[in-house]
């Protein structure tokens, strides 16, 4: 099996992981509260994690920067509880429309905190993106729903986990910043 082919593969089921897991939350919501449902969703998680590091060494799960860690793992938390209170609040396609700024937003803080540059094309690129979630939203042309401000900042919170996730990747394994964001989130 080629690259592209096993990468697609496992975008596709990355995308419907995320599905049945935004469904999923907005059935728990009628059981458990959002905090419920994210321990449940880390344990889960965690416990996959040391099925993986059982395979591939523990060594793979030490760190030298628990700090950060810790930080960026609190943050991915207050991301992740905006999105589980978001999908029980408003329609699934807004919280997915809202979502998408996490890129732009990731951007912006990219050039800001990781010096990354910002050229023409991109700004460019930028603005199309946030006026495709302004169309998808309609600001201005229905009730205000402060759910969708929530989930806005669940956006800002996930694209400072993305920064957070870039500065660990120079010095961590993936398997390292999964175990701890599992064990911290749990």
């Amino acid at each position: 099996m080629s690259k592209t082919l096993r990468g697609a593969l496992w975008m596709g089921g990355a995308v419907l992981s995320f599905c049945a897991m935004a469904i999923a939350a907005r059935q728990l919501l009628k059981h458990l509260g959002t905090f419920e449902i994210l321990f449940f969703r880390t344990a889960v998680a965690l416990l996959i994690v040391l099925a993986f590091a059982l395979r591939t060494g523990i060594a793979t799960l030490r760190t030298r920067r628990f700090g950060l860690h810790l930080w960026r793992n609190g943050v991915h938390l207050g991301g992740q509880a905006s999105w589980v209170y978001a999908i029980g609040a408003l329609p699934l396609a807004t919280v997915f429309a809202i979502e998408f700024t996490s890129p732009i937003w990731t951007a912006v803080l990219a050039v800001l905190f990781l010096g990354e540059h910002m050229n023409r094309g991109r700004a460019v690129m930028l603005a199309l993106g946030l006026a495709g979630v302004l169309v998808i939203l309609r600001p201005g042309l229905g009730v205000f729903q402060p759910a969708a401000l929530v989930m806005l900042a669940g956006s800002l919170f996930f694209a400072i986990q993305f920064i957070g996730t870039k500065k660990l990747s120079a010095t961590e394994s993936p398997m390292a910043v999964l175990f701890w964001m599992s064990v911290i989130q749990t």
